[in-house]
């Protein structure tokens, strides 16, 4: 017993998605490249700075 497909473009939305998941992956690379250069010191930094504004650390 076969199954039909109730969308005959199925393989063609399969191969987008996967484009688009690739081309993702390609602009958030340079950022990832950017962290690793700079450090993990400075990741840190900016971790423990988000953190402290988040729990009201900061300010007045």
């Amino acid at each position: 017993m076969d199954t039909k497909s109730r969308n005959d473009y199925s393989v063609v939305w399969s191969v987008i998605a996967i484009l688009i998941a690739v081309a993702s992956i390609a602009y958030c690379f340079s950022a990832v490249v950017a962290v690793v250069e700079h450090g993990w010191g400075r990741t840190t930094q900016m971790i423990s700075y988000i953190a402290r504004i988040i729990g009201g650390g900061l300010g007045s």
